[in-house]
C-alpha cells in the first residue's frame, strides 16, 4: 500500500468520523436531513477520491494532460499541452 492509498483511508476515515460525530449531536427530529448527509460524505469521498489520483499520475498541475514519458528538463517536466512546468525534479545525490 503506498502512501497515495494511505491518504484516502486517512481522508475517508476522517470524513466518517467527521459525519458520525454530527449525526450523534443531532437529536432524532433531524432524521429528514440524512439523505442530505449522505450525499455530502458521497461528495467527499468523490472529490478527495479525484484529487489523490491525480498525484499517484504523472499529470500535468495545470491541466490535467499526461506527462508519461516525457523527459524532465532542468526544472521538471514541461506539459506538451500547455507549457506549465509540473514535476520539479528531485535532487540526486551521489
Amino acid at each position: 500500500m503506498n502512501w497515495i492509498h494511505k491518504v484516502r483511508l486517512r481522508v475517508l476515515a476522517i470524513v466518517l468520523g467527521m459525519t458520525l460525530a454530527a449525526m450523534a449531536a443531532v437529536s432524532w427530529a433531524a432524521w429528514p436531513v440524512l439523505p442530505v448527509v449522505g450525499v455530502a460524505v458521497a461528495a467527499a469521498a468523490m472529490a478527495v477520491n479525484k484529487v489523490s489520483s491525480r498525484l499517484s499520475h504523472p499529470t500535468c498541475w495545470a491541466c490535467g494532460a499526461d506527462l508519461r514519458g516525457q523527459p524532465s528538463g532542468e526544472y521538471g517536466v514541461g506539459c506538451p499541452s500547455c507549457g506549465a512546468i509540473s514535476r520539479p525534479v528531485v535532487e540526486r545525490r551521489a
